[in-house]
């Protein structure tokens, strides 16, 4: 999935995270709320390896389907 410029996200258990840096090995995401301490680390492939902290806010499902649902649409 892509935030609004293009740049990747992540989902995991219906938060969303923004990549923050990445290694050979590593990618380092974070919480795309501000002010929110979560952050998860994957693989290259984003397979889970560690999450970091706890989120200070509920999940967003709301945003995430119409995140999801702005993907599917062609635009001509």
């Amino acid at each position: 999935m892509n935030a609004n410029k293009g740049k990747p996200l992540l989902v995991a258990d219906e938060y969303t995270f923004k990549l923050n840096k990445a290694t050979t090995t590593t990618k380092y995401w974070i919480c795309t709320i501000n002010g929110c301490a979560a952050k998860v680390h994957t693989n290259l492939n984003n397979g889970l390896m560690k999450t970091v902290g706890n989120h200070s806010h509920l999940p967003g499902k709301e945003k995430l389907e119409v995140r999801e649902a702005r993907e599917k649409i062609t635009y001509f």
